[in-house]
């Protein structure tokens, strides 16, 4: 019973956590003071996001396997100091090899090594409310930008974008640590006492549990990874130059687009705790086809016109949320939740190469053609392949759950 009050402690320290570090979603606030500090371009300053995001997915693995000898906390704690003294080293840099190695690796492989402790842990202790806390810790980190946006828009302003980022490293450094300390270790089989699951929750339970190269020998990872590529693709191609698009597009000063950025931040966390809360009541399949809808009709938008440039980067945040707020409660939707810390990192995987891909791609287009509008239209596409994979991977995973009830059928068969 003294487990069942303290999760929710846990969930609220975890959720802390992910705030910290979901600063990374901040970073088109410090593009164009780090580009103009050393003269570098727009393209070269976002390859430090695209590796960050990309190797994140790696650590998440690694972390999550570990998981199996070494506690959650511990695993959040070396992660933290990774991350706090790598943003503190940001300060420090010279060139761009610098860069890319303080915020791109270290900041990366720290981001996957606490995000990995934090998400299946504390969704292990939420069997009945996967989609809610999924969603609320993904929240965490949609919303971060919304605090330090407009902040480090000011104490750049106000110190320059070096000393910001020594300032903030060492804030990072002092509460990630203490957080960590905090969290423990949920029980695979954890279930709250007196729980009964609905009949959406009921369904989900069915499916059989696989490990990571079970996961990889079924088709539906690699349906359900192609869409993570893309939402991964389409939405930091905004995320990343949220501010720049603002600022040429829409004509908004550095700090009027910074805090757009951080409305922005309020909608990517809205779409992961709204989208949770959706995905629990209809399922996580049918919530992917609506918000690939709305995704694709928004990247439409910013490729064809330049009014009300605002409406439609937001609709892309919220979009982007609910689909990042859905992949723990998906993972362990689709291949069970006994092994979720290692299947949410290979889950993540997919996601990484659509980090890779979607700031980079956006960053070339504007530098060769001038305009964004090819790469929202790239993206507007390939939002319509998502739907159809999302249509695929929903009868996929009712086949497997039929199979699953009918074998579950014969075998009660025998004893009645």
């Amino acid at each position: 019973m003294q487990t069942e009050s303290k999760r929710w402690i846990y969930l609220i320290v975890g959720t802390l956590i992910n705030v910290i570090i979901g600063q990374t979603y901040a970073w088109s606030v410090f593009v164009k003071p780090l580009a103009s500090q050393f003269g570098w371009t727009v393209a070269e300053v976002s390859v430090a996001f695209a590796i960050f995001h990309s190797i994140s997915c790696i650590p998440i693995i690694i972390a999550g396997k570990m998981q199996d000898y070494i506690a959650p906390k511990y695993i959040i704690l070396f992660g933290s100091i990774v991350y706090g003294v790598g943003m503190l080293a940001v300060g420090y840099v010279q060139n761009l090899t610098q860069l890319y190695l303080t915020y791109g690796v270290m900041g990366g492989i720290s981001m996957g090594t606490i995000y990995s402790g934090v998400v299946p842990n504390l969704v292990r202790f939420f069997p009945d409310h996967r989609g809610m806390v999924s969603g609320i810790l993904a929240a965490g980190i949609g919303c971060a930008a919304f605090l330090w946006a407009p902040v480090a828009a000011i104490m750049i302003e106000k110190f320059e974008v070096l000393p910001t980022f020594k300032m903030l490293g060492t804030l990072y450094l002092v509460l990630l640590c203490a957080l960590s300390l905090v969290i423990q270790t949920a029980e695979a089989d954890f279930r709250p006492k007196g729980w009964t699951p609905s009949k959406v929750q009921q369904k989900a339970m069915v499916i059989p549990d696989k490990d990571w190269r079970g996961m990889l020998l079924d088709p539906l990872y690699y349906c359900l990874a192609a869409v993570i590529i893309i939402g991964g693709l389409s939405g930091l191609m905004i995320i990343a130059h949220a501010s720049p698009i603002l600022q040429s597009v829409g004509l908004y000063s550095a700090v009027a687009a910074g805090s757009w950025v951080g409305i922005l931040a309020l909608c990517n966390s809205g779409g992961r705790f709204g989208w949770g809360l959706i995905s629990d009541r209809i399922g996580r399949m049918p919530s992917l086809v609506i918000i690939y809808i709305i995704l694709g009709l928004a990247m439409l938008w910013l490729a064809s016109s330049s009014y009300a440039v605002v409406v439609p980067i937001l609709l892309v945040g919220m979009c982007f949320g609910g689909f990042m707020g859905m992949l723990a409660s998906l993972t362990a939707d689709a291949f069970g939740a006994k092994y979720l810390a290692v299947n949410f990192g290979v889950m993540f995987l997919p996601f990484g190469i659509g980090a890779f891909i979607g700031p980079r791609l956006a960053a070339i287009i504007k530098v060769n053609s001038g305009s964004y509008s090819q790469a929202f239209l790239i993206a507007s596409a390939l939002s319509c392949i998502a739907i159809g994979l999302a249509v695929v991977a929903s009868i996929l995973v009712k086949r497997k759950r039929q199979a699953a009830e009918s074998t579950s059928s014969m075998v009660m068969e025998p004893s009645s």
